[in-house]
């Protein structure tokens, strides 16, 4: 069972980033963003009725900490497959263990096994060939899309942010529990995006009426996504849960070439491959 869960989480996950780069066509990343929240805390909102845990105080300091920076981890992550391919940003968000085994040794003092190192290396390897360009020249050109270009540099700073992020939700998790916590986060980040959207909305209603449905959906996609995610960690432990998620980069280069048209399909599918693997090596090293 945790198995399809886990599958679940990827492919749900993978369907809103479809869903929303869709609806970005029409609407800007911060509604979107909202969108996102907002409705799947509204579905979350059963968990109150079922469990209420004790909540301790370092519990405020993860969802405050985290909440607030995930604020722009998710506009920029809008950001990111709004201006980028599917296909190119999401399988760099496999980089979030790759910073975590470079920032280990610095402040914890932990080292990577020699495993842990060939995963390194197969990331690196994934994103460089996901982002080598056949009109491109010069070894590092591969390197520099991923700076220069605004989708794939959008996602590496969210990347960064959810390596500091990680650790305040576990913070948050233990201090109450996870159902309640992820129904929480999203209030949270949904109540401080309402800032941003309210004047948008306000001058534009229409825009967000004609759009409910596919705003909605995003919303009922992520809820998906965060129920799937925390029954699975109930069943085993987190890695084997995050690896097989992880499969959400492959899952996006295919439907980034189905429903966007998205080229360079071998080299992207054989990238995010290289990148899962990495995952894998460095989750059980």
């Amino acid at each position: 069972m945790w198995i399809i869960l886990s599958f679940g989480v990827a492919l749900f996950d993978s369907l809103k980033n479809v869903a929303a780069k869709s609806t970005l066509k029409n609407v800007d990343e911060y509604v979107v963003a909202w969108s996102n929240c907002f409705f799947s805390a509204i579905l979350l909102t059963p968990v109150l009725f079922f469990e209420i845990p004790e909540i301790k105080p370092m519990y405020y300091v993860g969802l405050f900490v985290s909440g607030t920076l995930n604020v722009a981890a998710l506009v920029f992550f809008m950001k990111s497959i709004k201006s980028g391919d599917l296909s190119k940003t999401v399988p760099l968000t496999t980089l979030s263990p790759l910073l975590l085994l470079i920032t280990s040794p610095i402040i914890v003092g932990e080292f990577p096994s020699l495993q842990g190192i060939g995963g390194m290396v197969l990331i690196v390897l994934g994103a460089y060939l996901l982002n080598l360009n056949s009109s491109a020249t010069g070894f590092l050109a591969p390197l520099k899309a991923i700076v220069f270009e605004k989708g794939p540099r959008y996602m590496l700073f969210v990347v960064l942010l959810w390596s500091i992020t990680a650790n305040f939700d576990k913070i948050g998790v233990v201090n109450s529990s996870p159902l309640f916590y992820s129904f929480t986060i999203q209030a949270y980040i949904g109540i401080i995006l309402f800032i941003f959207v309210f004047p948008t909305i306000k001058k534009q209603p229409k825009l967000f009426t004609k759009n409910f449905k596919a705003l909605s959906g995003i919303g009922f996609l992520s809820a998906l996504t965060i129920i799937c995610h925390m029954i699975a960690i109930s069943l085993t432990i987190v890695p084997y849960v995050i690896s097989i998620k992880r499969t959400n980069s492959i899952l996006s280069v295919i439907f980034g070439r189905i429903f966007f048209k998205e080229g360079n399909l071998k080299e992207r599918l054989t990238a995010a491959i290289l990148m899962f693997i990495g995952v894998l090596l460095i989750t059980f090293s």
